[in-house]
This record gives C-alpha cells, structure tokens and sequence, in this order.
C-alpha cells in the first residue's frame, strides 16, 4: 500500500507517459508496478484533481461514547457466539442493523474496541522482505484478475483413517471470493477436475498463483519438461505464478483463509461424517462470501458448460506466441563441482546468477512460444529492471487420458 505522496507521484507518472503515447495502458501499469485498472482511472479524465483528499477533516473532532463501546462489546460475544465471522465489517453492519437512527460507526474505533476488550495472542509477523527487493509492485501488474491455490493438509475424523483433503482457491483482485472444497486427492487429474468445473460458474484468472507441489509440476526426472497440468493451463489463455520453494506466505491470501478455516470450522466442531463436513463448508463459504461481500455477478471469462479438459490432450501441444511462465526465486549459494556458486532451481534446472544477487528475490518470466529465459528485479525506485536473458530449450510432457 503507497502512502498519499507516492499514489500521488505515480498518478502524475501515469499522465505523462499517457500523454507521450509511446506505450499503452498495460505496459505503463507494467512500468510503474501498478494495476491496469489504475492506468485506467488516471488516464481516462486527464484534466480531473489528482491530489489524494482523502483522510479525517483537519479540526472534525472524532467522539464515541462509553454506550457505543459497551454495544460494541456486546455485539462482538453475541456473534462470536452465533456467527462464523465477528470482524469490524461485520460488527458495523449488526450495529446499523440494531440501531439504524445512529450516524454510521467508525472502523477504527471498532477496532480499537475490538484490540482493548478482546486481545489477541502476538503472532510472530513475517520477517521484512525490502532488503531482498521481493517484487511486490511487479507481482500487482502482472494480471487483471488473480487468483492463489493450494492444499489444506491433510486432515482426519473419528472413525476414518482415510484422510481428508481440502482444495483452497481464493480470488484476490479484482474481487474478493473464497472457495474451500473437499476433494478426494492431491493429484493433477483432482486439480484439473476442481479447476474446470469452477470455472464454468466462476472467472478464469489471468494469474494462477500457485505453489511447486507434485500435483502442478509433476512432469518426469527430466529436466525443462512442461507438466501437462501447466500445459492445460497455457490452453485455457491461465498464466502459472510459481512461489518460492519452502515460502508459502506467498500465497497469503490462501494461508490467511486455511488459517480462519480451521479456527471457525475445523477446530470448533465435532465431525461425524463427510456430510456433516460438506454441510458446514457449504455455510462457511456462504458466509465467508456475505463478509466480504463479493459481488453476484463477476467479471471475466468463463468456460463452456461442456468443456471437458481431457479434450485438451487428444493432439500434441503447440506453444503459441504469449505463452508464458512465471516464477518468484530467490537467488542463493549452491554448491556445484567443489565450489559455491550463487543461482536458483528452475524446476530441475540450476540457474547462475551473479554474485551481487544473492539473498535477492527475482522475477522469471519463461516465454514458452521462444524458449526464453528472462529475469527481472524490482530497484528500490519505481519500475523494474532486466538482468538476464538466455535460451532456454523446452520439453512437453506427453499426456494421454
């Protein structure tokens, strides 16, 4: 999130490389490590105010009385009690709701109350990731829509030693939309099968953020082979981002999600069955969709009512131009023939860097239409920077379903 200054300075950023028609909308958001809708905005009226007026009113006096805190804290037991979600949205709209005559209740001071009456156990906060230039602003414009995937671990019941496996997806731009589904296994055909038949209801996403387990990669011992999950993906026009080995807090938003999931849900209840748990994640999601209030109608692209992925597999795959890959790594000491050398793993690959890139995350961008190899920092100051580039010769795994 860019304080009031830096929003400001991109804004003007925008106008002017705008004005001088030497790029477009997409490759301007790119160049600024800013969102396409956001090149949009600024770009659409270009005569608009463009200072940031947003803020409390200088000399507005903020008041709440000792009734509204102690309605408040009333409020918040009787929701812990009966509600899945008890956060500051959802105690704002029970307390308009209780008592519509009031003017509309502060956030922060909701939260406040919530801090003062309601502590929490400290949770150790991830360690900062600025000295290692994770390219946070290049990450943000890589995608209209983006979502995160992953497993839950595996979980168990009374009375079944199968184990118990949920598949997490969460929509995080441009909309916010959380779905958790029990599945029978972790592996690629399982994962093709959840993917394509949510998508038939809900929008295929231009980044699929996801990370290296076997079910994504899984391609063979051969080195630079295309698994034929990431091949499906590049068909259906779904770009893969793949996290750091080992960083899951990378995908955040589905870490956030496994985490409230099993405070609200798994943890708080006694299952009996799969249908007992199948109910119960139904009226989570319901819910959990109610709280953040996701729209009814999304936007994007979904696929046809009679598509089957199988389909895919029935002709070899051919790379088209814009095919592409991307991976987050971080570049650190390897030890190759008796000596350290500074790289990162690309799938089964070892990629040299130099040594001033160690301990730095880097962006690949593997183009699978030219067998390219391209890797990008984030500087300190805006944009992004290209450090290397080489050829990169590319195998398909050969499907057959």
């Amino acid at each position: 999130m860019y304080d009031k200054e830096t929003l400001e300075k991109k804004r003007h950023q925008v106008r002017e490389l705008y004005k001088k028609k030497t790029f477009n909308k997409k490759e301007i958001a790119k160049r600024l490590g800013v969102s396409w809708n956001f090149v949009h905005k600024w770009t659409e009226d270009l005569v608009s105010e463009i200072s940031d007026q947003r803020g409390w009113p200088l000399g507005k006096k903020r008041s709440h009385t000792d009734q509204e805190e102690l309605r408040l804290i009333i409020i918040r037991k009787e929701l812990e009690k009966s509600s899945f979600f008890y956060g500051a949205g959802k105690m704002i709209d029970e307390y308009q709701k209780r008592f519509p005559g009031d003017s509309q209740m502060n956030k922060s001071f909701v939260n406040r109350v919530v801090s003062k009456n309601f502590p929490m156990s400290k949770r150790s906060t991830l360690k900062a990731v600025k000295e290692q230039k994770y390219p946070i602003r290049m990450l943000s414009s890589l995608g209209d829509i983006q979502e995160e995937a992953d497993f839950l671990g595996q979980k168990y019941i009374h009375g079944r030693t199968a184990p118990i496996h949920f598949f997490t997806r969460v929509y995080k731009n441009p909309f916010t939309l959380r779905l958790i589904k029990r599945v029978p296994d972790q592996g690629s055909e399982t994962i093709l099968d959840t993917f394509t038949q949510d998508w038939k209801v809900y929008p295929l996403p231009d980044i699929l953020s996801i990370d290296n387990g076997f079910g994504f990669t899984a391609a063979g011992r051969g080195k630079r082979y295309i698994s034929g999950f990431i091949q499906c993906m590049l068909q259906l026009g779904v770009t893969p981002l793949f996290i750091a080995p080992k960083k899951p807090w990378m995908n955040g938003s589905v870490e956030g999600t496994h985490s409230v999931f099993a405070r609200k849900v798994w943890n708080k209840f006694e299952f009996k069955n799969l249908e007992e748990i199948d109910e119960t994640v139904a009226r989570f999601q319901e819910a959990y969709r109610q709280y953040t209030k996701t729209p009814k109608v999304l936007p994007g692209r979904t696929l046809d009512e009679n598509f089957n992925w199988q389909d895919m597999f029935c002709t070899p795959f051919q790379p088209q131009d814009g095919m592409c890959i991307y991976l987050i790594r971080l570049v650190q000491e390897y030890q190759q023939d008796q000596s350290e050398i500074p790289a990162f793993r690309l799938f089964k690959d070892l990629v040299e860097m130099d040594k001033q890139f160690i301990n730095t995350y880097v962006l690949v961008k593997l183009d699978v239409y030219r067998e390219q190899l391209f890797i990008y920092v984030e500087p300190d100051q805006d944009g992004q920077e290209l450090v290397m580039e080489k050829h990169l010769p590319l195998y398909f795994a050969k499907m057959r379903y």
